[in-house]
């Protein structure tokens, strides 16, 4: 059992978990902190409790959104403790991108090759994730989410760093069309994370995150990307791109 840390702010614990040391039985094994993908409910349960004392954390300051690749953005208060818990629509949404500004409060959101991004501005007591598939990516939820913040909660762009958490990596992420098929459906702002080899085309979803983020206004000196793969790492991660049937990671934020 073990987790990714992003370990680089004061006062903020974001990390996401790996597939090992839980309860959970194949296809699913055995770290899975899914409920919508099969697993059986009481392993799920079990795994989250030990994600949960892992980090001093009790299950009901575990707030997950009800994911649907949205480019929404939601803030979180304790009044929305235990959102998440009882199943996993009755998380905060629907939604794709979770913040507060409160202590204790940890954010989660699932995950196999998605892209989870975590934010964050401890100068101004913020924390933050984002769930960007390539669907979300390509609806700008991460650009979305930024100037939200930017402009709705007057944080400066200077003071929030952000981080890419494991996913899929381009090479595993091919695209059934042409490049300009591509930009006839969504335009040439995503033409800088199109890839071609041997007369195939990749889409690097990781780097037109950081593409959002720079938009956004975030200085690149603040923003760093996780060095892996989920397809490529089968010890370490779920992958749907790989195994189509499996578990999900739970990628967190809180503040202490």
């Amino acid at each position: 059992m073990g987790y990714i840390y992003w370990d680089s702010l004061p006062n903020v614990v974001a990390f996401t978990s790996d597939r090992n040391g839980g309860f959970s039985k194949a296809p699913y094994n055995s770290f899975n902190q899914a409920y919508q993908v099969g697993d059986d409910k009481e392993c799920v349960i079990l795994n989250r409790t030990r994600l949960c004392t892992d980090h001093h954390l009790t299950l009901d300051h575990l707030i997950t959104a009800y994911q649907q690749h949205t480019d929404i953005i939601m803030k979180v208060d304790s009044s929305m403790l235990g959102k998440g818990q009882d199943s996993f629509e009755s998380g905060v949404g629907p939604c794709d991108a979770l913040y507060t500004f409160e202590s204790g409060l940890a954010l989660g959101v699932f995950h196999a090759d998605c892209v989870p991004v975590f934010f964050a501005s401890p100068k101004h007591h913020l924390v933050g994730i984002i769930h960007a598939g390539k669907t979300g990516t390509l609806k700008k939820v991460v650009y979305k989410s930024l100037t939200y913040i930017i402009k709705e909660e007057h944080i400066d762009p200077n003071d929030i760093y952000v981080h890419l958490g494991p996913a899929l990596t381009f090479s595993h992420c091919s695209l059934d069309m042409t490049p300009e098929e591509f930009i006839q459906n969504y335009g040439e702002d995503f033409l800088k994370g199109m890839k071609s080899t041997s007369g195939v085309h990749f889409l690097d979803v990781p780097l037109l995150n950081v593409i959002q983020a720079r938009d956004a206004g975030i200085p690149s000196i603040n923003i760093s990307v996780y060095e892996g793969c989920t397809f490529e790492s089968e010890a370490l991660f779920f992958s749907y791109k790989r195994d189509k049937t499996t578990g999900r990671h739970l990628s967190v934020i809180f503040q202490k």
